[in-house]
């Protein structure tokens, strides 16, 4: 397991209720399985979902506080986007 970098290409803000913005971040990374990609600019991540840039299949991934960790089979050193939305 490693720990990736990410380069950021979108933030923006959802308007949640009247009174609370959320961000979203729109990453990409090049990851492997069981890689962890920690997202610095999130406290805690409600939902990621991650997808191969080269034909946009998604890759299975799961959530604890601020860490993506990429859970799809088979995968080395692959370029992914990936979409994290704020809790």
């Amino acid at each position: 397991m490693t720990a990736r970098g990410y380069t950021a290409i979108s933030k923006t803000r959802y308007t949640k209720t009247a009174l609370v913005e959320k961000k979203v971040l729109v990453v990409e990374a090049t990851v492997s399985t069981n890689d962890t990609v920690p997202i610095s600019e999130l406290t805690t991540v409600a939902s990621a979902h991650v997808a191969k840039k080269s034909d946009a299949s998604e890759v299975t991934c799961t959530v604890a506080t601020n860490i993506v960790t990429i859970t799809g089979a088979a995968l080395t050193d692959v370029p992914v986007v990936i979409t994290v939305y704020e809790s």
